[in-house]
């Protein structure tokens, strides 16, 4: 089951501390991301879960997607990324959706933990610099996430 929500405007932002330390586990390309991120959810939630995702939009600023043929090569990753963890979370047992999130941020976030987070992970985010480029981080920043940059 997927949802599709529809904003306006990007996320909000909300005020974060400047001084969090943030630890990122680089997991190669997103076919490798799968398994380590659904074990880090089967071993912290029950039996359903929701995976709020950000869909990045046309950022003239942004760091990774220099064209629109970049950003678009970057939310087909990412998309085919989240089929394959809620196929895996299924397969499971965890019932297991997900909620795309249009952002104004240059990266893909999935967040399992609630909408909530994933404005607080932007957030975090959009002050942290990322140099990876075209990879797949594991970061636990309040709940597992999952950045493709």
């Amino acid at each position: 089951m997927a949802i599709l929500v529809t904003s306006r405007s990007p996320l909000p932002i909300p005020s974060i501390q400047q001084d969090c330390a943030i630890t990122f586990t680089e997991l190669g390309p997103p076919s490798d991301a799968v398994e380590p991120f659904k074990q880090l959810i089967l071993r912290s939630h029950a039996s359903e879960l929701r995976l709020y995702c950000t869909v990045p939009t046309w950022n003239s600023s942004s760091d990774n997607c220099l064209d629109l043929q970049e950003l678009h090569q970057l939310r087909t990753k990412f998309l085919i990324l989240i089929h394959d963890i809620v196929q895996a979370l299924r397969s499971s047992g965890v019932a297991a959706s997900y909620v795309l999130v249009p952002s104004s941020s240059s990266h893909c976030i999935m967040c399992a933990g609630g909408c909530s987070d994933l404005a607080s992970a932007v957030g975090i985010l959009q002050k942290t610099r990322l140099d990876n480029r075209h990879g797949v981080l594991l970061a636990d920043l309040g709940v597992p996430c999952l950045i493709i940059t």
